[in-house]
């Protein structure tokens, strides 16, 4: 099979042909049809826990199901699923309690390896899926059946940014009907954030974005306001929006910005709930006010892939899209081959590009 590889940290990527290992008890082959490109993948390519070279990138794709181990229960070849780079062993503290998408394999697991060099080297798998590859090899919970309408294009997105902001305002931040929203960032997350808290009934939408034609495309997209951050204190602005107070609901969807997530942090009014999403650097670290944060009753949810439960939440999200109430053909922006992953990879990570997909098949 093809694939993307890092053949080191801080390298270029490279196509190679791979070998696919044979399935284990629990694994399952998956030949993907389309694969969401996330930015993410990029903070594996410096040395740290999140990669051990030589590797594939990617952790979210659509495909059918080719073979499986001879302990899989769940899905069966010829079956169509949804993979996700966020597996819930079902075994460990965490998922014992309920709380799968903390899951010891995503934050302290092994390297998982999928495939091998014809010269016998073991490459390992980024998130544990690899999904820059014409084949995939999986474990049974990381994946779930989806029986669906959509293009692979489309329905990749669950397991990755249409999932995790779907998840944030409905499963963490829990956007109720008459409730005032901001979002911080209109990008790939920040779109699929004001579609999701529109359906959820949210009265007030506000959208902080820099760039001119992402505000033109949040505003199409539900937003009732968008406020320039170059047009002075966002904060402030916010406020002027929500009656002085605040929102209810602040979503951070920027990543990489300290001062950002200290201004969602204070655009929430007292007894609101911030949910910051952007990814940055592991050293990253934010100040905010210690009297604010012990007496103005504000939540700080975590959102790790949007408390997603594959099969409790991936099958209905897809029947959201299907139904049409959200829109994934304003999310992606373009579809690239393959052997292009690194250039599609290159225009995420410099916001050149909304949402990014590789077509595989």
């Amino acid at each position: 099979m093809r694939a993307v590889v890092l053949p080191a940290y801080e390298t270029p990527l490279v196509i190679e042909d791979l070998e696919i290992l044979a399935p284990g008890p629990r694994d399952v082959v998956v030949r993907p049809g389309a694969v969401e490109v996330c930015v993410t993948d990029s903070y594996a390519f410096k040395p740290g826990k999140l990669a051990r070279p030589p590797a594939i990138p990617g952790h979210s794709a659509a495909g059918v199901v080719e073979a499986v181990g001879p302990a899989v229960t769940t899905v069966r070849p010829g079956d169509r699923v949804v993979v996700a780079g966020t597996p819930a062993c079902g075994d460990c503290y965490w998922c014992d309690r309920g709380e799968g998408h903390q899951c010891r394999e995503i934050f302290e697991g092994d390297p998982r390896y999928v495939a091998r060099r014809a010269d016998g080297t073991l490459v390992s798998a980024i998130g544990g899926v690899g999904t820059f590859a014409e084949q995939l090899l999986v474990r049974e919970y990381g994946l779930v059946r989806v029986e669906s309408s959509l293009p692979d294009e489309h329905l990749c997105l669950l397991s990755c940014g249409a999932g995790s902001a779907m998840g944030a305002v409905f499963n963490i931040a829990r956007v109720a009907e008459g409730d005032t929203v901001a979002v911080f960032g209109a990008g790939r997350i920040g779109c699929w954030l004001v579609q999701s808290a529109r359906l959820a009934g949210a009265v007030r939408i506000i959208a902080v974005e820099p760039v001119p034609g992402r505000r033109e495309r949040v505003r199409a997209l539900g937003a009732t306001d968008v406020v320039d951050p170059a047009d002075g204190d966002v904060v402030a602005a916010v406020r002027d929006l929500t009656g002085g107070r605040g929102a209810d609901v602040v979503f951070e969807a920027v990543g990489g910005d300290a001062d950002v997530v200290r201004s969602a942090f204070l655009a929430a009014r007292r007894g609101g709930v911030l949910v910051p999403m952007g990814m940055s650097g592991f050293d990253a670290t934010v100040e905010l006010p210690v009297n604010q944060l012990a007496m103005h009753g504000r939540e700080i949810r975590s959102c790790q892939y949007g408390n997603v439960d594959l099969r409790r939440d991936l099958p209905r999200f897809a029947r959201v899209l299907e139904a049409g109430l959200l829109d994934p053909a304003a999310v992606v922006e373009r579809t690239y081959p393959l052997a292009d992953a690194g250039e599609a990879l290159a225009a995420a990570a410099k916001r050149a590009v909304l949402t990014a997909v590789l077509s595989i098949s």
